[in-house]
């Protein structure tokens, strides 16, 4: 008898490929072999067709072709922020015959209460400039009797003489005994009941309240309005005086504590009293209610 060969799939393949030629056959011991004939005759026409592009544009094409470089980004034009916020100069316009002047608003604070009082009642040390609390703490202000508005101010005009008017508009609003005079023998400018406030530090918000803090400067008679608006270390800070009115602010407060007038506590936003008496406790409740400006409690 014949000796048995196993099974191999490539035997069916071969015994089913009749005459035409294949590229794999099968050998004595049923192990396939690779001819050189290909079954499919087409995929070796693609197969040099693609071999002769490559050739061909490996001997048309340039070795060393320079990539083109790419140029710095262009940022799309946009509104800046910057060019909208108010500066110093938006608070200037010229008037005629060439007169620079600007509108101004004067913030004339309480006086400071004694240190002791501080202590008892928890208030600040310091007037600060209360930017979150602006309109509640100008409110107040003017029901006072304590917020004035310069419009179209010459820069020429004297600080003194900005002072000087907001005196004589206070002691119409109550009395002449409201503010006095220092009687002291010292300049006119320095015997006013009002001292003018700058900024300390630059005007920068440190601390854990972050608030800008105000103190009490002297200055020259001949101080003027450009003057304090050409200053911005102590004055021109655009970022805490600077209104979105384009309006510029200057800071004031009494001289002698305490501030005793009469009126009403509800009329002026410091109380739930209507009826109208002498007050000593203005600045108490003033800076009890603004404290910090990042503290305050306008519910008192």
């Amino acid at each position: 008898p014949s000796q048995c060969r196993p099974y191999s799939s490539l035997q069916m393949l071969a015994s089913l490929g009749g005459t035409q030629s294949s590229p794999i056959s099968v050998g004595t011991q049923g192990h396939p072999r690779v001819t050189s004939a290909s079954g499919f005759p087409s995929m070796t026409a693609i197969s040099r067709s693609n071999q002769a592009r490559l050739e061909h544009a490996s001997t048309s094409l340039p070795r060393n072709a320079e990539r083109k470089k790419q140029g710095k980004a262009i940022r799309p034009p946009s509104l800046s922020q910057s060019s909208t916020a108010p500066t110093i100069r938006s608070c200037i316009s010229v008037a005629e015959g060439g007169v620079e002047v600007a509108n101004i608003d004067l913030l004339v604070y309480p006086p400071m209460p004694p240190t002791a009082t501080q202590n008892r009642f928890g208030l600040p040390r310091h007037p600060y400039v209360y930017k979150r609390n602006a309109e509640s703490f100008k409110l107040v202000l003017t029901k006072l009797g304590l917020y004035f508005e310069f419009n179209h101010l010459p820069v020429s005009t004297p600080i003194h003489t900005i002072l000087a008017h907001a005196v004589a508009r206070i002691r119409e609003h109550y009395t002449p005994e409201t503010l006095p005079d220092l009687s002291i023998p010292l300049p006119s400018h320095e015997r006013l009941p009002l001292q003018l406030l700058a900024f300390t530090n630059r005007g920068r918000a440190n601390g854990i309240h972050m608030t800008p803090r105000l103190t009490t400067v002297s200055f020259p008679a001949t101080m003027t309005l450009q003057d304090v608006l050409l200053n911005p270390r102590d004055f021109a800070i655009e970022r805490w005086t600077i209104t979105h009115q384009n309006r510029f602010q200057i800071h004031a407060i009494i001289r002698t504590h305490p501030f005793e007038v009469p009126l009403s506590l509800s009329d002026v936003y410091l109380g739930e009293d209507t009826s109208t008496r002498t007050h000593r406790c203005l600045s108490n409740r003033i800076y009890k209610m603004f404290a910090h400006d990042s503290d305050a409690n306008l519910q008192i």
